[in-house]
């Protein structure tokens, strides 16, 4: 073949383009719903703000006594979990091609689903089909994560020769 060929260490996983779609899919995803829990926010804290102008008081100090409500710890939860998925589809983006961190992007993607079943923004009753859609980026991450793997332990088995 091609004399100038690259290492075998250094060729592109199988992995790496459902891992990308999955990572975009999932940015998108959580950002528009982290821009809808922003604008719910905004229209609960609007009260605050305005008492807190009007009392000259800080707007912080008046938002704790917001966040005693259930409701509002919930969806400050939710945003902050929101905040993690986005941060965590640009590490995928960014780690798509690498194989060595490809068990540490598995479990915080198993962690992640976890997490977000748990806080109830992932669904798998079969009625609520729509919220268990939202798993379908973290399935692609975690299939993509698993594709790396069993990639790089094949080019390493081909390498020395047991294949």
């Amino acid at each position: 073949m091609d004399e100038k060929r690259r290492p075998r260490h250094l060729r592109p996983l199988c992995g790496r383009h459902p891992l990308t779609v999955g990572a975009l899919a999932l940015l998108a995803m959580s950002g528009y719903e982290l821009w809808v829990r922003l604008e719910d926010f905004w229209a609960w804290t609007s009260g605050i703000r305005h008492l807190s102008k009007v009392r000259g008081t800080p707007f912080l100090q008046d938002l704790v006594i917001v966040f005693e409500a259930p409701e509002m710890r919930s969806l400050g939860f939710k945003m902050l979990f929101l905040l993690a998925a986005i941060i965590f589809a640009i590490v995928c983006l960014v780690r798509r091609s690498r194989g060595p961190g490809a068990w540490v992007l598995l479990g915080l993607d198993v962690a992640l689903a976890g997490a977000g079943a748990f806080m109830g923004l992932y669904s798998l009753h079969p009625s609520d089909w729509l919220q268990g859609l939202k798993l379908a980026p973290l399935a692609l991450i975690a299939a993509g994560c698993v594709m790396n793997i069993v990639h790089r332990a094949s080019l390493r088995r081909r390498s020395r020769g047991d294949a």
